[in-house]
């Protein structure tokens, strides 16, 4: 009986945690040092909110973002959740908040699976998202103000966020319509799904954002993320730097949560991302 209670307990304790976790947002700073002739640029990089709030009209996430002073914020998708209409109270909240972040820098977004999947809103999503001035990237680029840095929007199709298959580089130069990143500029490149790191390094990103798996839910010490989108166990590229071939990519934590309706040992994360010229310079 004593024990049947204590688990219970122990239970409610871990539900309610995981809960709160959700209002308990964290800042992650990176440093990234190149060799490419590019001036040292302070990023922001905000995903997967799926419509939640942090503080009434997310001036929380809003204040923490203004106090980092970045240059220019990168959204690589999921800002919204699937199936929901612009109308929508949640959406229309988002879409306040983007032009409120939009006010402190210019805002790059990629698509994640869930924009694609607002469907018939979709078109009428991205309008919106003009009309404040959201820099909106479909497979397409563009250069930041110095023009030495050039900034690609991958959007996958659908179906590759459902299959086990790997793409390849030729696969993403399709996608982007571009063989391989300039390598004559310090290419960022926003894709959503971080699985494709290999593919994403054979096409020349020097530095991929992502984020989608959510740090795999809970967190473990010694572990990492637990659990992925696509119900795998121990997902290799759950959250935080990865390296190969001298490139990198971050995978964010992401702002909120979908099916799961809770974060246990991950809080919600806003990632700074400070790039600096000089390949010995240390965090």
């Amino acid at each position: 009986m004593l024990i049947g209670l204590i688990i219970a307990c122990l239970i409610v304790v871990m539900l309610a945690y995981g809960y709160l976790s959700h209002y308990h947002l964290v800042t992650t700073s990176y440093h990234i040092a190149t060799n490419k002739n590019v001036n040292d640029h302070t990023f922001v990089m905000l995903s997967d909110l799926h419509c939640c709030k942090h503080g009434r009209d997310n001036i929380k996430l809003i204040k923490r973002v203004r106090a980092l002073s970045p240059d220019t914020i990168f959204i690589p998708g999921d800002m919204i959740t699937k199936h929901m209409s612009v109308s929508d109270a949640k959406v229309q909240q988002v879409l306040k908040l983007l032009s409120e972040l939009n006010k402190v820098c210019p805002v790059y977004y990629a698509p994640g699976n869930h924009e694609i999947r607002l469907y018939d809103e979709y078109d009428a999503y991205k309008t919106e998202l003009k009309k404040i001035g959201i820099k909106y990237l479909e497979n397409d680029f563009m250069d930041l103000s110095d023009d030495a840095i050039r900034v690609y929007g991958l959007d996958l199709p659908l179906a590759q966020y459902r299959t086990k298959d790997l793409i390849s580089k030729e696969d993403v130069g399709g996608f982007l319509h571009q063989k391989c990143a300039d390598g004559d500029k310090y290419s960022i490149l926003l894709a959503h799904d971080p699985r494709y790191f290999k593919a994403y390094v054979g096409w020349g990103a020097d530095l991929t954002l992502s984020g989608h798996v959510h740090g795999g839910i809970m967190r473990l010490p010694f572990v990492g993320g637990v659990i992925s989108p696509y119900l795998r166990l121990f997902p290799k590229y759950d959250a935080g730097e990865f390296e190969e071939d001298e490139k990198t990519m971050i995978v964010g934590r992401g702002l909120g949560t979908h099916h799961v309706k809770f974060r246990w040992f991950n809080p919600p994360e806003i990632i700074e991302i400070r790039l600096e010229t000089g390949r010995d310079i240390q965090p």
